[in-house]
Protein backbone atom coordinates (compact mmCIF):
# COMPACT_ATOMS: atom_id res chain seq x y z
CA UNK A 1 0.00 0.00 0.00
CA UNK A 2 1.08 3.61 -0.59
CA UNK A 3 2.53 5.16 2.40
CA UNK A 4 1.38 8.74 1.21
CA UNK A 5 -1.51 10.39 -0.27
CA UNK A 6 -1.03 13.80 -0.48
CA UNK A 7 2.68 13.75 -2.28
CA UNK A 8 3.31 11.26 -5.22
CA UNK A 9 5.77 8.63 -4.84
CA UNK A 10 6.28 6.40 -7.63
CA UNK A 11 8.72 4.36 -5.83
CA UNK A 12 6.13 3.09 -3.12
CA UNK A 13 3.79 2.01 -5.17
CA UNK A 14 3.41 -1.96 -4.22
CA UNK A 15 5.64 -3.25 -7.45
CA UNK A 16 7.44 -0.49 -8.49
CA UNK A 17 10.72 -2.12 -7.12
CA UNK A 18 9.73 -5.68 -9.14
CA UNK A 19 9.23 -3.10 -12.12
CA UNK A 20 12.51 -1.74 -12.41
CA UNK A 21 14.61 -5.55 -11.34
CA UNK A 22 12.40 -6.97 -14.21
CA UNK A 23 13.17 -4.26 -16.30
CA UNK A 24 16.60 -4.33 -15.50
CA UNK A 25 17.01 -7.92 -16.11
CA UNK A 26 15.56 -7.83 -19.55
CA UNK A 27 17.21 -5.20 -20.97
CA UNK A 28 20.57 -7.01 -19.32
CA UNK A 29 19.45 -10.07 -21.63
CA UNK A 30 21.20 -8.79 -24.29
CA UNK A 31 24.92 -7.54 -25.58
CA UNK A 32 27.08 -5.54 -23.20
CA UNK A 33 27.24 -2.46 -25.61
CA UNK A 34 23.38 -2.36 -25.89
CA UNK A 35 22.84 -2.78 -21.89
CA UNK A 36 25.53 0.17 -21.67
CA UNK A 37 24.14 2.45 -23.66
CA UNK A 38 20.22 2.14 -22.51
CA UNK A 39 21.33 1.94 -18.81
CA UNK A 40 23.11 5.09 -19.41
CA UNK A 41 20.83 7.06 -21.71
CA UNK A 42 17.40 6.29 -20.51
CA UNK A 43 17.41 3.53 -18.11
CA UNK A 44 18.18 5.94 -15.48
CA UNK A 45 16.32 8.95 -14.57
CA UNK A 46 12.78 9.28 -15.71
CA UNK A 47 9.06 9.12 -14.48
CA UNK A 48 8.00 5.76 -15.31
CA UNK A 49 4.46 6.92 -14.64
CA UNK A 50 3.22 4.47 -17.29
CA UNK A 51 4.22 1.77 -15.19
CA UNK A 52 3.00 3.41 -12.10
CA UNK A 53 -0.13 4.08 -14.17
CA UNK A 54 -0.62 0.20 -15.34
CA UNK A 55 0.29 -1.23 -11.58
CA UNK A 56 -2.31 1.61 -9.50
CA UNK A 57 -4.54 0.57 -12.23
CA UNK A 58 -4.54 -3.09 -11.52
CA UNK A 59 -4.40 -2.69 -7.68
CA UNK A 60 -7.64 -0.79 -7.84
CA UNK A 61 -9.09 -4.11 -8.26
CA UNK A 62 -6.75 -7.38 -6.60
CA UNK A 63 -3.23 -7.95 -5.11
CA UNK A 64 -0.02 -7.56 -7.66
CA UNK A 65 0.69 -10.19 -9.91
CA UNK A 66 3.49 -11.14 -11.83
CA UNK A 67 1.49 -10.18 -15.21
CA UNK A 68 0.90 -6.62 -14.38
CA UNK A 69 4.70 -6.25 -13.50
CA UNK A 70 5.45 -7.76 -16.90
CA UNK A 71 2.92 -5.65 -18.63
CA UNK A 72 4.85 -2.58 -17.17
CA UNK A 73 7.92 -3.59 -18.42
CA UNK A 74 6.70 -3.98 -22.05
CA UNK A 75 5.17 -0.57 -21.97
CA UNK A 76 8.12 0.85 -20.52
CA UNK A 77 10.26 -0.93 -22.88
CA UNK A 78 7.75 0.56 -25.55
CA UNK A 79 7.70 4.20 -24.34
CA UNK A 80 11.80 4.20 -24.11
CA UNK A 81 11.99 3.13 -27.80
CA UNK A 82 9.63 6.00 -28.45
CA UNK A 83 11.88 8.21 -27.07
CA UNK A 84 15.13 7.12 -28.60
CA UNK A 85 13.24 7.28 -32.18
CA UNK A 86 11.50 10.83 -31.39
CA UNK A 87 15.13 12.19 -30.37
CA UNK A 88 16.16 10.90 -33.94
CA UNK A 89 13.32 12.49 -35.82
CA UNK A 90 13.09 15.61 -33.65
CA UNK A 91 17.12 16.27 -33.87
CA UNK A 92 17.23 16.58 -30.30
CA UNK A 93 20.62 16.90 -28.66
CA UNK A 94 19.62 16.22 -25.01
CA UNK A 95 17.40 14.23 -22.84
CA UNK A 96 17.15 14.28 -19.09
CA UNK A 97 20.07 16.71 -19.70
CA UNK A 98 22.00 13.91 -21.11
CA UNK A 99 23.46 13.56 -24.61
CA UNK A 100 20.64 11.43 -26.88
CA UNK A 101 21.93 7.99 -28.50
CA UNK A 102 21.93 9.63 -31.53
CA UNK A 103 24.20 12.41 -30.59
CA UNK A 104 26.72 10.06 -28.80
CA UNK A 105 26.37 7.08 -31.15
CA UNK A 106 25.49 7.70 -34.33
CA UNK A 107 21.61 7.22 -35.64
CA UNK A 108 22.86 3.82 -36.84
CA UNK A 109 23.45 2.86 -33.35
CA UNK A 110 20.21 4.76 -32.07
CA UNK A 111 17.55 3.68 -34.64
CA UNK A 112 18.60 -0.09 -33.66
CA UNK A 113 18.85 0.23 -29.56
CA UNK A 114 15.11 1.60 -30.16
CA UNK A 115 14.31 -1.49 -32.43
CA UNK A 116 15.69 -3.84 -29.78
CA UNK A 117 13.47 -2.26 -27.08
CA UNK A 118 10.41 -2.66 -29.41
CA UNK A 119 11.45 -6.17 -29.81
CA UNK A 120 12.02 -6.48 -26.25
CA UNK A 121 8.70 -5.15 -25.63
CA UNK A 122 6.83 -7.96 -27.47
CA UNK A 123 9.70 -10.83 -26.00
CA UNK A 124 7.75 -10.10 -22.81
CA UNK A 125 4.12 -10.33 -23.70
CA UNK A 126 4.19 -13.37 -25.70
CA UNK A 127 6.84 -14.89 -22.99
CA UNK A 128 4.23 -13.97 -20.45
CA UNK A 129 0.97 -15.10 -22.18
CA UNK A 130 -0.09 -11.37 -22.39
CA UNK A 131 -1.97 -11.59 -25.81
CA UNK A 132 -5.19 -9.14 -24.92
CA UNK A 133 -2.61 -6.89 -23.53
CA UNK A 134 -0.25 -7.01 -26.82
CA UNK A 135 -3.42 -6.27 -29.01
CA UNK A 136 -3.94 -3.18 -27.10
CA UNK A 137 -0.17 -2.11 -27.41
CA UNK A 138 0.14 -2.99 -31.36
CA UNK A 139 -3.21 -0.53 -31.56
CA UNK A 140 -1.45 1.77 -29.72
CA UNK A 141 2.10 1.94 -31.51
CA UNK A 142 0.49 1.81 -34.73
CA UNK A 143 -1.49 5.17 -33.59
CA UNK A 144 1.55 6.55 -32.14
CA UNK A 145 3.39 6.39 -35.56
CA UNK A 146 0.44 8.18 -37.29
CA UNK A 147 0.50 10.98 -34.73
CA UNK A 148 4.39 11.10 -35.56
CA UNK A 149 3.66 11.25 -39.06
CA UNK A 150 0.67 13.64 -39.00
CA UNK A 151 2.98 15.97 -37.34
CA UNK A 152 5.80 16.18 -39.67
CA UNK A 153 3.53 16.74 -42.72
CA UNK A 154 2.07 19.49 -40.81
CA UNK A 155 5.27 21.25 -39.64
CA UNK A 156 4.64 25.20 -40.14
CA UNK A 157 1.33 24.49 -41.43
CA UNK A 158 -0.75 27.67 -40.18
CA UNK A 159 -3.82 26.36 -41.05
CA UNK A 160 -4.28 23.63 -38.08
CA UNK A 161 -7.78 23.67 -36.13
CA UNK A 162 -7.96 22.37 -32.41
CA UNK A 163 -9.57 19.44 -33.58
CA UNK A 164 -6.34 18.21 -35.57
CA UNK A 165 -4.51 19.33 -32.78
CA UNK A 166 -6.05 16.96 -30.43
CA UNK A 167 -6.34 14.07 -32.71
CA UNK A 168 -2.73 14.02 -32.93
CA UNK A 169 -2.24 14.74 -29.21
CA UNK A 170 -3.99 11.83 -28.54
CA UNK A 171 -1.95 9.20 -30.61
CA UNK A 172 1.33 11.14 -29.62
CA UNK A 173 0.65 10.95 -25.83
CA UNK A 174 -2.82 9.95 -24.55
CA UNK A 175 -2.88 6.81 -26.22
CA UNK A 176 -0.10 4.89 -24.48
CA UNK A 177 -1.11 6.08 -21.42
CA UNK A 178 -4.54 4.97 -21.63
CA UNK A 179 -2.92 1.70 -22.97
CA UNK A 180 -1.31 1.48 -19.35
CA UNK A 181 -4.32 2.12 -17.40
CA UNK A 182 -6.34 -0.18 -19.44
CA UNK A 183 -4.37 -3.25 -19.19
CA UNK A 184 -3.93 -2.69 -16.17
CA UNK A 185 -7.63 -2.82 -14.92
CA UNK A 186 -8.10 -5.74 -17.23
CA UNK A 187 -5.14 -7.93 -15.37
CA UNK A 188 -6.61 -6.95 -12.03
CA UNK A 189 -10.05 -8.23 -13.30
CA UNK A 190 -12.21 -5.01 -13.44
CA UNK A 191 -15.43 -4.54 -15.12
CA UNK A 192 -15.80 -3.80 -18.78
CA UNK A 193 -17.48 -0.41 -17.35
CA UNK A 194 -14.64 0.62 -14.92
CA UNK A 195 -12.09 -1.09 -17.99
CA UNK A 196 -13.98 1.85 -19.71
CA UNK A 197 -13.30 4.09 -17.04
CA UNK A 198 -10.09 3.89 -16.56
CA UNK A 199 -9.05 3.80 -20.04
CA UNK A 200 -10.89 7.23 -20.74
CA UNK A 201 -9.08 8.69 -17.70
CA UNK A 202 -5.77 7.86 -19.17
CA UNK A 203 -6.84 8.89 -22.38
CA UNK A 204 -8.01 12.73 -20.31
CA UNK A 205 -4.47 13.26 -18.66
CA UNK A 206 -2.77 12.40 -21.62
CA UNK A 207 -4.13 15.52 -23.36
CA UNK A 208 -4.01 17.45 -20.41
CA UNK A 209 -0.03 16.17 -20.14
CA UNK A 210 0.30 17.37 -23.61
CA UNK A 211 -1.22 20.73 -23.12
CA UNK A 212 1.45 21.65 -19.65
CA UNK A 213 4.47 20.67 -22.48
CA UNK A 214 3.12 22.85 -24.81
CA UNK A 215 2.92 25.45 -22.27
CA UNK A 216 6.34 24.60 -20.44
CA UNK A 217 7.85 25.14 -24.31
CA UNK A 218 7.22 28.57 -24.15
CA UNK A 219 7.49 29.48 -20.20
CA UNK A 220 9.92 26.70 -18.60
CA UNK A 221 13.07 26.43 -17.40
CA UNK A 222 15.35 25.06 -19.90
CA UNK A 223 17.61 23.16 -17.17
CA UNK A 224 14.57 21.84 -15.73
CA UNK A 225 12.92 20.34 -18.83
CA UNK A 226 16.11 19.38 -20.64
CA UNK A 227 15.44 21.43 -23.71
CA UNK A 228 15.65 24.41 -24.95
CA UNK A 229 12.46 26.50 -24.78
CA UNK A 230 10.86 27.33 -27.87
CA UNK A 231 11.91 24.16 -29.46
CA UNK A 232 8.29 22.93 -30.60
CA UNK A 233 7.63 25.92 -32.67
CA UNK A 234 11.27 26.36 -34.15
CA UNK A 235 10.85 23.02 -35.13
CA UNK A 236 7.48 23.88 -36.93
CA UNK A 237 5.20 21.91 -34.73
CA UNK A 238 2.03 24.48 -33.94
CA UNK A 239 0.97 23.44 -30.50
CA UNK A 240 -2.50 24.72 -29.07
CA UNK A 241 -1.09 28.26 -27.71
CA UNK A 242 -0.05 29.27 -31.20
CA UNK A 243 -3.12 27.35 -32.68
CA UNK A 244 -4.96 29.97 -30.45
CA UNK A 245 -3.55 32.86 -30.95
CA UNK A 246 -3.29 32.40 -34.96
CA UNK A 247 -7.29 32.59 -35.10
CA UNK A 248 -6.63 36.07 -35.07
CA UNK A 249 -5.67 36.29 -38.78
CA UNK A 250 -3.27 39.40 -37.72
CA UNK A 251 -1.22 36.81 -35.51
CA UNK A 252 -1.24 34.13 -37.94
CA UNK A 253 0.67 36.93 -40.52
CA UNK A 254 3.14 37.76 -37.47
CA UNK A 255 3.90 34.12 -36.57
CA UNK A 256 5.28 33.28 -39.67
CA UNK A 257 7.35 36.21 -39.87
CA UNK A 258 8.72 35.63 -37.00
CA UNK A 259 9.20 31.75 -37.77
CA UNK A 260 11.12 33.18 -40.84
CA UNK A 261 13.62 35.32 -38.91
CA UNK A 262 15.01 32.20 -37.46
CA UNK A 263 16.43 34.17 -33.89
CA UNK A 264 14.99 31.91 -31.88
CA UNK A 265 15.89 34.00 -28.09
CA UNK A 266 14.02 36.84 -29.88
CA UNK A 267 11.23 34.77 -31.04
CA UNK A 268 10.76 33.26 -27.92
CA UNK A 269 10.71 37.41 -26.21
CA UNK A 270 8.02 37.96 -28.49
CA UNK A 271 5.70 35.21 -28.69
CA UNK A 272 5.81 34.63 -25.16
CA UNK A 273 4.95 38.41 -24.90
CA UNK A 274 2.21 38.60 -27.12
CA UNK A 275 0.62 35.26 -25.32
CA UNK A 276 0.86 36.49 -21.69
CA UNK A 277 -1.08 39.69 -23.24
CA UNK A 278 -3.78 38.48 -24.87
CA UNK A 279 -4.18 35.51 -21.65
CA UNK A 280 -3.27 32.60 -24.29
CA UNK A 281 -1.08 31.07 -21.57
CA UNK A 282 -4.22 30.84 -18.96
CA UNK A 283 -6.88 29.88 -21.44
CA UNK A 284 -4.83 27.08 -22.73
CA UNK A 285 -3.79 26.13 -18.94
CA UNK A 286 -7.81 25.93 -18.91
CA UNK A 287 -8.16 23.47 -21.09
CA UNK A 288 -5.74 21.50 -19.15
CA UNK A 289 -8.07 21.56 -16.36
CA UNK A 290 -10.80 20.62 -18.16
CA UNK A 291 -9.35 17.30 -19.32
CA UNK A 292 -8.04 16.58 -15.73
CA UNK A 293 -11.11 17.55 -14.49
CA UNK A 294 -12.50 14.91 -17.02
CA UNK A 295 -10.08 12.31 -15.63
CA UNK A 296 -11.20 12.73 -11.88
CA UNK A 297 -14.95 12.06 -12.91
CA UNK A 298 -13.81 8.76 -14.46
CA UNK A 299 -12.35 7.56 -11.15
CA UNK A 300 -16.02 8.16 -9.74
CA UNK A 301 -17.01 4.47 -11.06
CA UNK A 302 -13.72 2.70 -9.13
CA UNK A 303 -13.94 1.80 -5.28
CA UNK A 304 -11.93 4.04 -2.88
CA UNK A 305 -8.31 2.79 -2.04
CA UNK A 306 -5.27 3.99 -1.80
CA UNK A 307 -4.20 3.22 -5.16
CA UNK A 308 -7.24 5.40 -6.36
CA UNK A 309 -6.14 8.37 -4.59
CA UNK A 310 -3.02 7.81 -6.53
CA UNK A 311 -4.65 8.24 -9.60
CA UNK A 312 -6.44 11.25 -8.08
CA UNK A 313 -3.19 12.83 -6.76
CA UNK A 314 -1.46 12.42 -10.04
CA UNK A 315 -3.41 14.10 -12.09
CA UNK A 316 -3.21 17.52 -9.72
CA UNK A 317 0.75 16.98 -9.94
CA UNK A 318 0.38 16.95 -14.27
CA UNK A 319 -1.57 20.44 -13.51
CA UNK A 320 1.69 21.33 -11.43
CA UNK A 321 3.73 20.49 -13.34
CA UNK A 322 7.20 22.28 -13.81
CA UNK A 323 9.83 19.90 -16.49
Amino acid sequence: MLKTINKINIKEIEGMKWFEEELDEVIKNSSKDIYNICKKNILSGGKKIRPALLLSSSLCFGPLVKEAVMAAVSCECIHMASLVHDDIIDLSDTRRNKPTIHIEHGNHVAVLVGDFLFAKAFEVLTKHGLLQSMEILVDAISKMCDGEIVQEKNKFNMYQTKKDYYERSYKKTGVLLAACTQIGAIIGGASNTEIKALKSYGENIGYAYQIIDDILDFTGDEKILGKPIGADLKEGNITLPIIKLIEDQEYKEWIEQIIKKEKSKEMNIEIIKILKEKDILQKTYDEAIYFIDQAKKNLEYIKNSSYKYFLLEITDQIIKRKK
